[in-house]
Parts: C-alpha cells; sequence; structure tokens
C-alpha cells in the first residue's frame, strides 16, 4: 500500500493510549462513519537560502467500520490549491492495491484498507509530504483541504489544515535530568521550573504550558491563567486524574531563552512511580496539546489570583503564533519521581471440584492490600505474575484466562500476568481449569507471586515495591472437596523502605509468555544467586505455606517444599526503573 499505514486497533492494555485523541475530525459522510483525523494546524521548516527545504509528513489517519476481515478502497482527495506560495505538496507514496492522479493541485488517491480478523474498525494513514517553497513569508498560512469517502460513495466534507512556512520551535531545556527523581515520602511537595528555547524563525505569539499528572499526584496550586481539568474517561488508573494548560501572554523570540515560574503537586497515599509530562506549545489549541486535553473536563482558567509567568511582562493583546515547527521539537518531556512508599501485595486460592474431583476450577486471586496503587503506565509491563506448579497428574483441561499462558517444556506451569496496573484494595483473579487423575490423593499444587522477568527465568522473586513477602504464596489441595488456601504467616511490613522500589521494569517484553527459559519445570533459585531472601524493608523472607506445607529454612532463600519440588524466592534489586 506504498505510504499508507495499516494501525491495531487500541487495546486498554497498551501504555497510556486508553484513548484515541484526534487533533480535528470530519465524518466523510454521516451514513458512512468514516472518520479523518488530522492537525488543524501544521508548519514546516523554512527553506533555506542555499540547499533543500526539509520535506515533513503530515499525518492523516483514516478510520471507520469495517466488518472483521474484509478489504475496501477509501478514496483520500487532498485540494493542494491554497498551498500557493508556501508549500508544495507530495501525495502518499502508492503501491499495490492503491493509485493517486492529479488534476492541477487537486490530488485524488484510492487506498486499499483491511480490518483484522478479530476487529470490526480499520484505522489507516495516508500521509503527504509537504515541503517550503523558496521564499515563503513566514507567519502567513497557505490552506490544503482533505476529504474522504468509500469508493463508488459522494465525497464527504472536508476538513482544512493550515499550513505555515517556517515556526517557533519551543523547546525545554536539555539538560532536564530524565532519571528518575527521588520525591520523599506521599504527602511531600514536588515543584518543577523549566527553562524554555525558540529554536525556530518565527516568534511565538503566546507561551502554552500543559501539564498531565499521572495517578498519585494533584496540583498544590491553581495559577490564574491556566485551566485544570479532570479525566472524564474510562481507562481504570487515570480516574480522577489531572491536567492543566496555562497560557502566558508573552512572546518567545527566535534565539531567546525564558524561565517559567515551577509547577508544584503533592505526592497522593498511593503514589509510587508517578510523573508529570509537560508539554509547551505557541497557542492553546496547537497539535502538540492533544494527549494533555483529551479525556479531561477542563474549567476556564480564574483570571484571578498569582499567574504563572516566563518571567518577563505580559502583553494582554498576545495571540497565538503557528504550531511548533519540526522535525523532533523536544516539545513534550516526562519527569518520574520515586515515592519511599510500598504495597503488601498477597495471594490466596480456591479449589471448585466437579465430576468427583477429576475435574474443578483452581482460582488464584491476588490482592493489594497498599497504601500504594502499583502502576507501570509508562512501561505497560505486568507489575507481577502469578505463578502455580501443577503436580504430577493435573494438567490444565480448558482455555486459559486471558493473561494466562503454558509452554511446551514446561506444561505444569501456568503463568498468568498481572497488567500494568492494580489499585489500592483491589483483587484480581484467574480460573484455572484443570483436570486431576487421582482425586483421592489431593495433589497439591503450589502458587506464588514473582515478577515478569522471575516468570521468563522460572523462579519466585521478592517483588520490588512490597515490603512483606511472605504472603505471596500458597499451596492448596486438588482433592475432591472443595479447598481454599491463603499464606498463614501475613505480618505487616517489618519496617519502611528506606528508599524508592528500584525494580520496577524498564522495558515492554512480550506478554504472550515467556519463551526463554528450560530445564526443569519447578521455579528455583539459580546457582549463582546467594543472597538472603528478602523484601523491601531488607528483612528476611520465610514463606509458610497452608494446607501443611513445611517450611524449608536454612538455605539463604525462603521456600516452599511439594514432593521434591522447590519454590525458591530470590531477593534481587534490578537496575531497570519504571519508564
Amino acid at each position: 500500500m506504498g505510504n499508507s499505514r495499516i494501525t491495531r486497533p487500541a487495546a486498554i492494555g497498551a501504555p497510556l493510549a486508553a484513548a484515541v485523541l484526534a487533533l480535528s475530525s470530519a465524518p466523510a459522510h454521516a451514513a458512512e462513519e468514516l472518520r479523518l483525523d488530522v492537525p488543524a494546524t501544521f508548519a514546516v521548516p523554512a527553506a533555506p537560502a542555499s540547499g533543500d527545504a526539509t520535506a515533513m509528513e503530515l499525518q492523516v489517519t483514516s478510520s471507520g467500520p469495517l466488518a472483521a476481515d474484509t478489504s475496501r478502497d477509501v478514496v483520500v482527495t487532498y485540494d493542494a490549491t491554497g498551498l500557493a506560495g508556501i508549500a508544495s505538496f507530495t501525495p502518499p507514496a502508492t503501491g499495490w492495491g492503491s493509485k493517486c492522479t492529479a488534476t492541477g493541485q487537486v490530488h485524488t488517491c484510492t487506498f486499499g484498507v483491511r480490518s483484522w480478523p478479530n476487529s470490526n474498525s480499520f484505522s489507516s494513514q495516508f500521509n503527504p509530504k509537504l515541503t517550503a517553497v523558496k521564499g515563503a513569508p513566514q507567519g502567513q498560512a497557505g490552506h490544503l483541504k482533505i476529504s474522504q469517502n468509500w469508493a463508488g460513495s459522494p465525497a464527504g466534507a472536508a476538513t482544512d489544515v493550515s499550513v505555515y512556512a517556517g515556526g517557533p520551535k519551543l523547546e525545554f531545556d536539555q539538560g532536564i535530568d530524565s532519571r528518575p527523581i527521588e520525591a520523599g515520602q506521599p504527602g511531600s511537595v514536588v515543584k518543577q521550573a523549566f527553562q524554555v528555547t525558540n529554536n525556530g524563525t518565527v516568534e511565538s505569539g503566546q507561551l502554552v504550558v500543559g501539564a498531565r499528572l499521572s495517578p498519585g499526584l494533584t496540583f498544590k496550586q491553581h495559577y490564574a491563567n491556566c485551566s485544570y481539568g479532570t479525566y472524564t474517561g474510562t481507562f481504570e488508573p487515570f480516574k480522577n486524574t489531572q491536567a492543566a494548560v496555562c497560557t502566558v501572554n508573552t512572546s518567545v523570540k527566535p534565539g531567546q531563552t525564558v524561565t517559567l515560574d515551577p509547577i508544584e503537586a503533592v505526592v497522593g497515599t498511593d503514589a509510587l512511580y508517578p510523573d508529570i509530562e509537560f508539554t509547551v506549545a505557541s497557542g492553546e489549541n496547537s497539535p502538540s496539546l492533544k494527549y494533555v486535553r483529551g479525556d479531561f473536563a477542563f474549567a476556564p482558567a480564574s483570571q484571578s489570583g498569582p499567574r504563572l509567568t516566563a518571567g518577563l511582562p505580559e502583553d494582554p493583546n498576545a495571540k497565538p503564533g503557528p504550531p511548533n515547527v519540526g522535525p523532533q521539537a523536544r516539545e513534550h518531556v516526562i519527569l518520574q519521581y520515586r515515592i519511599t512508599n510500598h504495597a503488601d501485595f498477597s495471594a490466596r486460592g480456591a479449589w471448585a471440584p466437579t465430576d468427583g474431583g477429576k475435574k474443578g476450577t483452581l482460582t488464584l486471586t491476588v490482592h493489594n492490600g497498599g497504601p500504594a496503587a502499583v502502576e507501570y503506565l509508562r512501561s505497560g509491563n505486568p507489575i507481577a505474575t502469578v505463578l502455580a506448579t501443577l503436580p504430577s497428574g493435573v494438567t490444565v483441561s480448558g482455555k486459559l484466562p486471558d493473561g494466562c499462558f503454558t509452554r511446551p517444556e514446561h506444561p505444569d506451569l501456568v503463568a498468568c500476568n498481572l497488567p500494568m496496573w492494580l489499585l489500592n484494595g483491589a483483587d484480581l483473579s484467574f480460573a484455572l481449569p484443570l483436570a486431576v487423575s487421582d482425586p483421592a490423593a489431593a495433589p497439591k499444587a503450589a502458587v506464588a507471586l514473582t515478577t515478569e522477568q522471575g516468570a521468563y527465568e522460572v523462579k519466585v522473586e521478592a517483588l520490588p515495591y512490597d515490603t512483606e513477602n511472605a504472603n505471596n504464596a500458597f499451596s492448596l489441595a486438588l482433592g475432591s472437596t472443595a479447598a481454599t488456601a491463603a499464606p498463614s504467616a501475613t505480618p505487616g511490613p517489618t519496617g519502611t523502605p528506606t528508599g524508592a522500589p528500584s525494580g520496577a521494569p524498564s522495558g515492554s517484553p512480550a506478554a504472550t509468555g515467556p519463551a526463554r527459559p528450560s530445564g526443569s519445570a519447578t521455579p528455583s533459585v539459580s546457582a549463582s544467586s546467594s543472597a538472603t531472601a528478602q523484601g523491601g524493608s531488607g528483612g528476611g523472607l520465610a514463606f509458610t505455606g497452608s494446607e501443611g506445607t513445611g517450611t524449608m529454612v536454612g538455605l539463604g532463600i525462603g521456600a516452599i517444599v511439594l514432593g521434591g519440588g522447590v519454590i525458591a524466592l530470590v531477593a534481587r534489586r534490578r537496575r531497570g526503573e519504571h519508564s
């Protein structure tokens, strides 16, 4: 399809992508329900006095209903007549299944689109390139009109894109440290001031700052020239989170650097890995602010009290300038914080037999006893994995729930990945369908929480944010009678961590299940590990299983012994940070 791009439908588990945010959109035809998402304004670098100008790709996203695993043709029309004297237009590249024709400056392109087998919609990008012409007046807009329709249907309403040759390039200071910042305990205040430089060729007109707080943070002060919003979307971890858009009536000249007043936020009791995403723009309707505004309900700025400033006088008659010009403007920064806090995870289980115990459901439940909510919202990694070792004669007898998997080399190991969050006080359960060859023997399954990395390596690791790992494992008899199990030792935390957890994952391995480990199917300690098992508090751990399972100590590890197999707890502090 040449330069057209098929976009997989967004999923709720995608990091910070709970909603698709449109900059501007126009249904091509009400009956067709096609949607066209394009920026309302767009700036390309001004042409240099010598040499070639830099071409910029304009993101044009088409989406709409389409029966699963179906193909259809979409016609996109680009009317570049209004770009004369400002920018040249190059249509999207075409390939198999697509073509473009031109009549004057009107380009009509037909693209084949296809839905995924499990989706009743499609989303594709058909991105043209725009290049500033030499001598184009800076600060003056040309216009590109874009419309679309299904092949054979009437054309829909056109969307107008204002295109500028040259523009401001507001960027945050390159010296901002991207490493997590130690921010103390819940109740403390994080405070951040910024320097912003205009590295573009046009004045900014205004200076607009967006700030989106992650869960666990709230704004301490409300500036008079800031509009504050509360999240109204459906993504559970973001419930009641806050954002702000602040308009400073100061125009930043090309080459000028200004310093913004600090923005302060209070750390909540459930904070663990919070962050703030800052955005800088030249106007309130800038495309770069789309994420800050998405799914938030904003109240108007109060216009009373102290104002957020850039250290320079404001002009009440200031107006927005062209949007930030690319490529790769550093208009977004994310500051991550590490809070001295913890979450007490615990595991419990229930066995519900049927057919005299020859079949049944083993339900594994994870509870977050708080006080922190654990959220890996930036990396999207599972916050923990439940690892169940099935005894001899017990097998998986049906479809496992989402997030659970086995591997051919370890059919007796079932791993269930938690999602990227579990709020304070919340439970999450996995129901495993099992078959038992000899229920009279009441064979025992061993279950423990581990990290995602631990599941890869077939070992049980202490959760880095959990100060009491002794309640993270149990064993349960799978016999002909119903049974429940929970750890018998559930003492409270032995102390408050002296620093924030350092074991949150830095990458995003595939969530379909580990593929690396081999060897024994029973999770065990690696030969290279000699550390005493510890939680976040530094206290030693000894897992005490229920249903008569003994505890083995004296090996430098906590362990559950089951029929000659060992689930060993490995304490390891990983270097990676949640990002």
